[in-house]
This record gives structure tokens, sequence and C-alpha cells, in this order.
């Protein structure tokens, strides 16, 4: 298996940045593969690369990461180590690792590990990873301080957990301490040995801190349409992609987006073909249904015109152009095949967001006031354009009524 369909495949996608959090990722998978009935791969890392986010297939956001998977206690798990704070944060920012079955409004992220050294402490980089992470609705948040074998200093390590627990909000039952050079030398393993406790215990507060993965089947409907080609006999025949959920003949369905909610019924599904695309015949007279709009469960969701959201400058590589963007934009923002023009609110005349460099990214965080009415959720990924170019992905972080 490639690094590449490890990422795609496994549900639980765990962060992990900071103070030696490869050799972290490293001690994990030795101590999963070692002692408990489960599997571990692990994988070197990468040279920067590109990565489609989600459905948004004109953006080439390029990162540069580890990946290694496990699977214990019946759980699947994919650990994303990121060399550079910067590198988690671009991640976070813009839904990026998505895959076409992600559920509508859920993080794409489960969980984030910050490795923290007990002599350099809780840095300002992984507090702002923190931060990201809680406002684009990734938890749990766990930590673990990295002790030194040189240093055995009781009243440092209390110091760190107590800086730790009050810098990013955090539960002092999520923050660990173990030494992780020792857990990768030791050779013998079994449950007994010291030096491999810390480990357990953080795969076993992981196991216990990410409930079951949800059942997309058992999900509300919620599937984006791509094609409407509307029939003589008063009903339309539209190509969508079901996110999560189930569509079927005969099931009565809301359709959203653009202003008034459609009430209407399924009359014929036909299976997906190769884009993972499937057509389904609606009562809908000409002109009612659009691309762009999405089909749903009777109630279980509503658009919104305006939102909050972190928003991912792209690179003058990644761009290429430079463009900033300033408050009070008028700009395009773009959900799978949906692209609205709004207006982009920072909250300060003079706040501008400037294309990233590569060893400091820009984040920014803004409200869109957008021309029409879009479902989404918090989580939700699109893209910014500014004069027919793309500048910036942003992930929802609010929805405002």
């Amino acid at each position: 298996m490639t690094w590449h369909s490890l990422i795609q495949s496994n549900q639980r996608l765990v962060c992990v940045v900071g103070d030696r959090s490869y050799d972290l990722c490293l001690a994990l998978l030795k101590v999963v593969e070692t002692i408990g009935r489960s599997s571990a791969e692990v994988f070197r890392q990468q040279e920067p690369s590109s990565w489609t986010v989600g459905d948004l297939s004109h953006s080439n956001v390029y990162f540069q990461f580890s990946a290694g998977g496990y699977e214990t206690s019946g759980k699947s798990y994919t650990l994303v180590d990121f060399p550079t704070s910067a590198n988690a944060m671009k991640m976070l920012a813009t839904g990026a690792f998505g895959s076409s079955n992600q559920i509508a409004g859920t993080p794409i992220v489960s969980a984030v590990i910050l490795a923290i050294n007990v002599e350099n402490g809780l840095t300002t980089n992984l507090i702002q990873v923190a931060e990201l992470a809680t406002a684009v609705g990734v938890r749990p948040i766990l930590a673990f301080i990295d002790q030194p074998k040189s240093l055995d200093d009781a009243e440092l390590i209390e110091m760190c957990q107590i800086e730790v627990s009050e810098g990013i909000d955090i539960y002092p039952e999520r923050i660990l301490t173990g030494n992780t050079e020792l857990a990768l030398n030791r050779q013998v393993i079994n449950y007994s040995t010291p030096e491999f406790q810390p480990i357990i215990n953080l795969i076993e507060l992981l196991n216990q801190s990410l409930g079951p993965h949800p059942n997309l089947a058992q999900r509300s409907l919620f599937a984006p349409i791509y094609q409407v080609d509307d029939q003589k006999d008063e009903t339309s025949i539209l190509t969508c992609q079901v996110k999560q959920g189930t569509l079927f003949t005969g099931q009565a369905l809301d359709i959203i987006g653009f202003g008034d909610r459609i009430r209407t019924e399924c009359i014929r599904v036909r299976e997906p073909n190769t884009d993972d695309l499937l057509t389904a015949q609606v009562y809908a007279e000409p002109g009612w249904v659009r691309a762009g709009q999405c089909i749903t469960t009777p109630k279980k969701m509503r658009s919104y015109v305006q939102f909050s959201a972190v928003i991912y400058a792209l690179t003058v590589e990644e761009a290429k152009l430079h463009l900033p963007l300033v408050d009070q934009d008028e700009i395009l923002v773009s959900f799978w095949s949906l692209k609205t023009a709004a207006r982009l609110i920072f909250g300060k005349e003079d706040s501008i967001l400037s294309p990233s460099v590569d060893d400091e990214i820009k984040i920014g965080i803004g409200e869109f006031l957008l021309e029409e009415s879009v479902p989404l959720n918090i989580g939700s990924s699109f893209e910014v354009y500014k004069m027919e170019q793309l500048v910036a992905i942003g992930t929802v972080t609010q929805t405002i009524d």
C-alpha cells in the first residue's frame, strides 16, 4: 500500500506536530506492531507534494509530511506528521486530505497530537495549531510532553503541564509525559516495560477519545447536484454525488440552495458511474432545480448567505500570481459545482491577506456575505477566486443566521 492510498483508506486521520513528532509517530507504530494484535505501516518523509482538496479540483496545495497507519481495537488510524507547524496549519485551514466520501460538515482530521519538548515548553506555533484545530471543529487535542533522559526534573515537568493546560485549554488527563528516545531504542517490548507505558497510554487515550466512526449510510442525505436535465413530463434528471445518507426510489426529498426549499420525490435512481456520480429523476418543473443545489433529507439541512471561515492564502507558486485579499473585496466563492459572488469582510478597514510564503503561511479569519444561499456546515471547504484567479482556500468555522 502506498502512503497516498493509506491516507485515503483509513478512517481516522490524526495530525501530529511539534518537537520530535516524527519520532513520536515511530514509537507509536513500534509499540502497536509489537505488543498489539494489530498491523502497522510507516512511510518515510515525503517530498513536498500537491494534494487536491476534497471536491475542489482546482486546488493544488503543497504539503510536506510523513504518514503511517495502524489498526488496533477495531479502529484504523493514519498518523500524519508535519515537519513544521506551518504545514499542519495549512492542512487544517484548507481541509486537505479529504476524499469524495467526506461527511458533510465533519472535520477531516479526527484528532491532533501536540509533541512538546519539556525544555522548550508550549511554543506560540503549537498554540496557533491548537486554536486553529478548535476553530474548524477538530477534537480531541492531546499533548505528549517529551522528557529527555538527561533531564529528570519533576518541577519542570509540572510547570510544563500547567503551561499546556492553561495555554490551549486542554484537560489534564489529555496531557501525557514520556521519553520518546527510550521507547524507540528499547528492544524488548511488553506491557510491563516502563519506557513504553506512556506510549501505550497515548494509544489507549486515542481509542477512548474517538468514538465509532459515523456510518455514512445512516446519516441524513446530502448530495450536491452537478447537472440538471429538465424533461417534458415535468420531471428533472439530476446528476449528483451522494456524500452521506442514501438515495432511493419513492423517497421524499428537499432540494436546497439558491433561495426557497423545493420539496419533491425521487422517481428513479441509477447506479453511480466511474466518477462516483449517479442520476436521480425527481418531480420538478423546468427551471426549478439548478446545478450547485443539494438534495437532502427533508428538514434536516438548510442553506446560508453568511458564514465565518479561516482562509489560507495560496503561495505565489500555488496560485501562479501575487494577488492579496483585502477587506470588502468582491470575490467568487466555490463549493463543489457551485460558484457564487460574495463579499469578504475582515472587520478592519485596513485588513489585508497577502499570498503565503514557504516558511510562514498566511491565514486570516473573515466573514463571507454570499449573493445566493448555499448549503454548508462547519468544516465545509471552499475556494476563493478574485479576478477569476484562485487565490485562497477556506474552511467554514461558523454559520450565521
